[in-house]
């Protein structure tokens, strides 16, 4: 088992502002201390990493990412039951009766469902 401890240099979200709560200058101690970077200098030296390898494989990965977001876009919305499910090995019992209870609402056979809960 590998436990990285490392500290998390982005914001938690795009409405986050780190800076209200972090220092420049320790965001730029953690900065130059990132694992990701210190792993891509190390396999730099011993010749295994290049600038090419990296531009090609970054451009693979982007144009998968990108294709699986439009393959995913064409799918149809999920159930809005999957809100409940999925979550738990086991789900909790205050989870089960709202499930219930949604189910029994008849709202997920509203058309009208997509605009009021837009997933």
């Amino acid at each position: 088992m590998i436990e990285a401890v490392t500290y998390r240099l982005g914001p938690h979200s795009s409405s986050d502002d780190p800076s209200r709560y972090r220092s420049k200058e320790e965001v730029e101690s953690w900065a130059a201390r990132d694992p990701i970077e210190r792993l891509r200098r190390y396999l730099e030296v011993k010749g295994i990493w290049t600038k090419a390898w990296d531009d090609a494989l970054r451009k693979e990965l982007e144009d998968l990412v990108s294709e699986t977001i439009r393959r995913i876009e064409k799918a149809p919305p999920p159930p809005l039951e999957s809100l409940f499910q999925d979550v738990y090995a086991e789900m909790p019992a205050h989870l089960r009766e709202q499930l219930e209870a949604f189910m029994e609402s008849g709202e997920r056979r509203r058309p009208e469902i997509s605009d009021k809960f837009p997933l």
